[in-house]
């Protein structure tokens, strides 16, 4: 099996913006198809010389690292340490979504001064509706700090479920899922208005 950089120098050569790229030890993904300019040409030259190494177009996974993004852009500091704090299929996905800014930013993952948790969207309403539930003033639990990122908060469970192909446990209190399937039933684009309402909460609490 070949190396990663061996993998990253010839996609380089190839014309692909390995920055928008995730490369494991048997795929790469796309993050972001146009700013990766992983063309089908470039696909099948690259899978030509490398048979072994699955190439993912994934659209759903695309729009993960898109929503992520917006999280790690606006946090994340050059050459900073990041260590997962997750375990499983999770800490695995959050692995891939960071692998890119290592190129990016300069990133290190591994031991750091920055923590990353596997918190989806989801979780963040679920824990503001237990603080609905027990009665008390509604935090936004899941937002990012300097010290502590969330690079799926904005992400949907259902798109990593969809992603990985597994379960994500969301709520162990019977209510609260009760009250998640009433709205995901009822209003639409639910998790996108409690995402803004939550932020405002965060922003002005």
């Amino acid at each position: 099996m070949p190396g990663k950089m061996e993998i990253l120098k010839a996609l380089s050569e190839l014309g692909v913006d390995t920055r928008f790229v995730s490369v494991t030890d048997s795929e790469v993904l796309i993050n972001n198809l146009r700013f990766s300019r992983f063309s089908r040409r470039r696909e099948e030259e690259f899978s030509s010389r490398y048979p072994e190494i699955r190439v993912v177009r994934s659209g759903i996974f695309q729009r993960i690292c898109s929503r992520a993004s917006r999280v790690l852009a606006s946090i994340l500091r050059p050459r900073v340490g990041v260590r997962i704090q997750a375990e499983g299929e999770m800490a695995n996905a959050l692995h891939v979504i960071l692998e890119p800014y290592t190129r990016k930013y300069g990133i290190r993952i591994g031991e750091g001064e920055v923590t990353a948790l596997p918190a989806t969207l989801d979780h963040s309403i679920a824990a503001a509706l237990e603080d609905m539930v027990r009665g008390e003033p509604i935090r936004y639990h899941h937002r990012s700090t300097s010290k502590v990122i969330y690079p799926l908060s904005t992400v949907p469970a259902a798109w990593i479920e969809s992603w990985l192909g597994t379960e994500i446990t969301i709520t162990t209190n019977p209510i609260v899922a009760e009250f998640m399937e009433f709205f995901n039933e009822n209003v639409p684009q639910f998790r996108d208005k409690m995402r803004k309402s939550l932020e405002f909460i965060g922003e002005n609490g």
